[in-house]
């Protein structure tokens, strides 16, 4: 089992570190000497390699027979010599197919649950080292650096509450050594699932979020003395835009995360209430409000809610515990990424809108009344214009400038 919060750790470490860093933190559970990366091109070793360690072909040849989200362990030839070695390609989506070579590997016995921990670390290890070039410069690059860095801070939330939710299983008086296997096993199963779920939903209901939201505290006092009482909204069938729900279900779970580690609390109440404008969620506990970490969480709280217009109001009364409120607006700001759509022209801008959407080139031909050829011709400008590689980084854009 992993026993590091692998986001804490990586992302406060230098990218020369990252990989020395990430091999040391698997080792343990994945026996190696040293370890190779190729990412964007960019070959990196830790610094117990052989010699130079491995040639740019030597990697190019391992990137082809390697399988996005699948490591797997066989000879092969690094540095000029066949050598056992354990083999992971990220699926991505902000560095995908960058390669982790073990070099000198024994393959674990329990592939089940080393493998899911090998390329947990290698996703985020990835994706740190793929950002560690220069400042974005275009505003199309400083939009998805900024989405870079939001799957980054969920990914290091969701990989907290699960290191929480396991310390407090294996720490339970409850369970016998067999019960906590299972039940840590559980959860990190789930954990896994929930990370290489993306959702492809823009909006949620209430309820819907609610429910999620409550899946992901329960393991936290399963096995405790913490009684968490959960209140759904009365709106229940309320539709909530992505990033509200986002930013909400992140408040809530940061603040019981929060409570559990420093207040000692007997109980924590969680509820959520939908208005016309927006959602007004609620964190209460009977907890020593003193230890509570008060700047810590204002910050927190003020760099979730701010980009969403959202307000938030903390009271601590000394007997009563502490009380966290968050408003937020259920109607987004005014986007500042119009700039990103300004060259391109009145057609292109219709394309854009159809590709904000999901439609494909023939729905889009169809919708426009154009040919389809005319249609892959704009793409293709749209593309060019914005800076971007895919139609799904053009229709993100879109959204982000509320298309």
């Amino acid at each position: 089992m992993v026993t590091e919060d692998w986001a804490l750790v990586l992302a406060t470490t230098s990218a020369e570190e990252i990989l020395p860093r990430l091999s040391a933190a698997i080792r343990d559970k994945v026996p190696h000497r040293w370890a190779a990366a190729l990412v964007a091109g960019e070959i990196s070793v830790t610094p117990a390699a052989d010699g130079d360690g491995p040639s740019a072909d030597e990697l190019a040849a391992l990137a082809e027979l390697a399988v996005p989200g699948r490591p797997w362990h066989k000879p092969v030839v690094i540095g000029g010599t066949t050598r056992p070695t354990i083999v992971a390609a990220t699926v991505g989506p902000w560095a995908p197919g960058s390669l982790l070579v073990l070099v000198d590997a024994t393959d674990p016995v329990d592939t089940e649950h080393a493998y899911p921990a090998v390329q947990g670390g290698w996703e985020l290890a990835a994706a740190l080292l793929s950002r560690s070039g220069p400042a974005p410069s275009t505003a199309a690059e400083r939009f998805f650096a900024g989405e870079h860095a939001k799957q980054l801070l969920i990914a290091r939330n969701t990989q907290a509450v699960t290191l929480q939710a396991l310390l407090a299983t294996l720490r339970s008086k409850r369970l016998d050594d067999a019960q906590a296997r299972q039940a840590a096993t559980d959860i990190a199963s789930t954990a896994l699932t929930t990370l290489r779920t993306a959702s492809a939903e823009q909006e949620c209901t209430a309820e819907r979020a609610f429910t999620l939201l409550t899946e992901q505290l329960r393991p936290l006092v399963l096995h405790t003395d913490v009684d968490l009482e959960t209140v759904p909204p009365v709106a229940a069938d309320r539709l909530l835009p992505t990033l509200v729900g986002e930013a909400a279900t992140a408040v809530a779970r940061g603040c019981v995360l929060a409570m559990l580690e420093h207040t000692r609390p007997r109980r924590i109440r969680v509820a959520w209430q939908v208005t016309d404008d927006r959602l007004v969620l609620e964190v209460r506990d009977d907890g020593d409000c003193a230890s509570f970490p008060r700047h810590q969480g204002e910050y927190r709280m003020r760099e979730r809610l701010a980009p969403l217009g959202g307000d938030f109001s903390m009271d601590t009364v000394p007997g009563w515990g502490t009380t966290l409120t968050a408003r937020i607006p259920l109607v987004l700001p005014p986007s500042t990424d119009v700039e990103l759509l300004r060259e391109l022209s009145s057609r292109e801008r219709e394309v854009m809108v159809e590709l904000a959407r999901g439609r494909t080139n023939p729905q889009i031909a169809e919708h426009l009344h154009v040919s389809e050829h005319t249609v892959k011709f704009h793409v293709r400008q749209i593309l060019s214009k914005l800076g971007v590689r895919t139609r799904g980084e053009a229709a993100a854009l879109g959204r982000a400038a509320r298309l």
